[in-house]
């Protein structure tokens, strides 16, 4: 349509152009409003029923009150076209962000086949949508694009590898279908553009018939012209249904590779869980009928995230193709074989005699998958843990099965890996009773249940205290005391350690102050999440002058396996602890690995003598000889030593013998309340050793 067109002309292509648009829009909006009750259904018992309600509510009406918009134009057409086309694309962009913040608290509910589906759904409406608002394009723009934008954002947020793949395939989908949609949308213009061409034609070609008479000379020119315009027009029009027949072909062709990565891993090919979940229901229908058992095996590989940090993906990627292609060569041909996720598979065995067939295939997966693995001129070595659930002892449905075999996977993990587990009941309750732990650590904080003890460190010389151990407590309001052994790992699986870490910090500084407690240090332990974080220095820093105290008071203690994992990246996070002041003690020392050449390189200005290395140590020459080179060794590195764990007076003695002053142990003091911690530093020797046996 060029700038000189007549805006009567305008007018009226455009109600030609937009015609399907509202004609579609009772389906569409059906569509969305399925969608919605599809989704507010499985969301109605998580913690998101609220949202989705208001949201599902949302989509619903607006997909309503476009519906009454369309049937409006198309029954009164009381109201200037542009009026409506305007109404409906505003409301159409409405439901599209109403789509795009339910994609956005998807990413939160614990059950990923919610998400999953609702995902699956989301794309299928926005797949669905070319077809039915591309004939006017800023209505197709105006409903994919937040939703599409959403779900990018999503998979980004979640930060695994498969996440990012996934984002990287909605990013491409994303410019096929708005590619698609552009295409389809110039090929509807050009269809209104011709049709209306060809109407005008006709109406001179009947008005050249009705002058034939008198201008029959300029009607054979007319006709000759005429003649070669249909000629051109035909060949348009051969050209346009030629266009039209390879959008059409490419739309299936996007069909079907759609509907493909829908069901299957884009990476090995396998069946993706969407599908798995359906075998395994078609499986348990079959296996009920005939009366039979299937087993489900849940298959993590050892080590595999350590290959893939250090080798890259693109060998990561490779290893599972082949991992794939093993277990293929492994299994019976009417075995169903999965990629769960990451380095997750599952696989389906059917028609059991008894267990011991799932316990010889797990061993021969776990054989086939311990040779090694040449890829990219590496050789490459795993395991794999599998967890196995039976139908019909271990749950009668896809999901129950599937998350016992998990469960019992996990098991087989921590019990070392490269091994087989079967899953029990007890395993679902030491999990339960692990999450409801969890539940309850992520309000302790806010609920004030963490406190602190000190155990004090004294100078067996001259029976002065040189410092306390700052120890963490929890008492649950729920389930009361919890074990350290208990709650620290969960801190730190959960993240909880940093903001809990800061905690310990602010409340060793404040207690500092308040008392007005000089020349005695107070150590705090480390995780070693917390040595990552280059910030919690700057925290530290900003504690200690807020309180305006000396920050050598403040010691943190690390453990030796700390060093062997990331010796530059512990280097750089202790100069900086020890740039401002604070001293660093390295803790359970001689029950690890630590070299040499690491403590001459790093700023520790003491080693904590490991009570295993001082139990018994007036009976065994061997420890004796052990603990005096450690002396001998820190000595002449500038360090001190503090012996944990005295517990005997005969311990003692052979300490002092070694030239071990400072000591820490239930011979002098179990760890104390922050209300006792005055009144120690206030006693004698002789007060202090009674105020123990009190």
């Amino acid at each position: 349509m060029s700038e000189n067109t007549p805006p009567q002309i305008k007018d009226l292509l455009l109600e030609k152009e937009v015609q399907p648009l509202f004609k579609a829009t009772l389906s569409g909006g059906m569509a969305n409003i399925f969608g919605a009750l599809l989704i507010y259904t499985l969301l109605s018992s998580t913690d998101h029923k609220v949202e989705a309600l208001w949201i599902s509510g949302t989509i619903i009406l607006f997909s309503l009150v476009r519906i009454v918009v369309a049937n409006d134009y198309q029954t009164r057409n009381a109201f200037q076209l542009r009026e409506y086309l305007y109404t409906h694309l505003l409301l159409t962009l409405t439901i599209g962000l109403t789509w795009a913040v339910y994609i956005y608290i998807l990413h939160k509910p614990e059950d990923a086949a919610i998400r999953n589906i609702a995902y699956l759904m989301n794309f299928g409406m926005i797949a669905g949508s070319i077809t039915t608002l591309s004939t006017y394009r800023p209505a197709y723009l105006s409903y994919s694009l937040p939703q599409l934008a959403a779900i990018f954002v999503v998979f980004v947020m979640i930060g695994t590898p498969t996440s990012y793949l996934v984002a990287f395939a909605v990013l491409l989908s994303t410019t096929f279908m708005i590619s698609a949609s552009f295409n389809i949308n110039r090929i509807h213009k050009n269809e209104v553009q011709l049709t209306y061409n060809n109407e005008l034609l006709i109406t001179n070609l009947n008005s050249e018939i009705g002058h034939r008479e008198s201008v029959q000379r300029e009607l054979e020119a007319s006709k000759r012209d005429l003649e070669v315009k249909v000629k051109e027009r035909t060949k348009d029009l051969v050209e346009t249904n030629t266009s039209l027949e390879r959008v059409i072909e490419k739309k299936e062709m996007a069909e079907q590779s759609l509907q493909y990565l829908a069901y299957h891993d884009e990476l090995t090919g396998l069946p993706n869980r969407n599908l798995l979940v359906d075998r395994v229901g078609q499986a348990i229908k079959s296996s009920s009928r005939d009366k039979q058992q299937l087993a489900i095996l849940f298959l993590d590989l050892d080590r595999f995230k350590n290959i893939n940090d250090s080798l890259g993906h693109s060998v990561g990627d490779r290893l599972l193709q082949e991992v794939s292609s093993r277990l293929f060569k492994t299994l019976r041909e009417q075995d169903t074989i999965s990629r769960n996720g990451g380095d997750e598979f599952v696989i389906v065995l059917e028609r059991l005699k008894d267990t011991n067939e799932a316990v010889n295939v797990a061993k021969k997966i776990i054989n086939c998958l311990t040779e090694t693995f040449d890829i990219q001129s590496h050789k490459i070595h795993i395991g794999a843990s599998i967890g196995i659930s039976i139908y019909p002892t271990d749950g009668d449905s896809p999901l129950v099965l599937l998350r016992n075999a998990d469960t019992a996977m996990y098991r087989a993990k921590q019990a070392g890996g490269n091994q087989l587990q079967f899953y029990d009941q007890s395993m679902s309750s030491q999990l339960r009773d692990r999450l409801e732990l969890e539940s309850e650590l992520h309000n302790a904080l806010e609920n004030d249940e963490f406190y602190l003890v000190y155990q004090p460190q004294v100078n067996c010389i001259n029976n002065k205290t040189t410092g306390f151990e700052s120890l963490l407590r929890w008492n649950n309001n729920k389930y009361g005391q919890i074990g350290p052994d208990r709650f620290v790992p969960l801190l730190e699986e959960t993240g909880l350690i940093y903001a809990v870490g800061e905690w310990v910090v602010s409340e060793v500084a404040r207690f500092i102050r308040d008392h007005q407690i000089h020349d005695v240090t107070f150590s705090i332990n480390l995780s070693a999440l917390q040595c990552n974080n280059l910030a919690f220095v700057d925290y530290v820093e900003k504690v200690i002058n807020k309180a305006a105290i000396n920050p050598a008071q403040i010691e943190f203690e690390i453990t030796e396996t700390l060093l062997i994992k990331d010796f530059e990246k512990t280097n750089l996070f202790l100069t900086k602890m020890h740039s401002i002041g604070c001293t660093i003690a390295l803790d359970d020392f001689g029950t690890g690995y630590t070299s040499m050449t690491y403590l001459a390189r790093l700023p520790i200005d003491i080693i904590k003598i490991d009570k295993s290395l001082i139990r018994d140590i007036d009976k065994h020459e061997n420890l004796k000889s052990i603990v005096k080179a450690i002396v001998t060794m820190s000595t002449s590195l500038g360090m001190k030593n503090i012996f944990e764990g005295i517990e005997t007076n005969e311990e003692l003695s052979v300490i002092k013998k070694m030239s071990g002053y400072i000591i820490q142990g239930y011979l002098i003091s179990k760890p104390i309340a922050e209300e006792e911690v005055d009144d120690w530093l206030s006693l004698d020797v002789e007060e202090k050793l009674a105020y123990k046996k009190a």
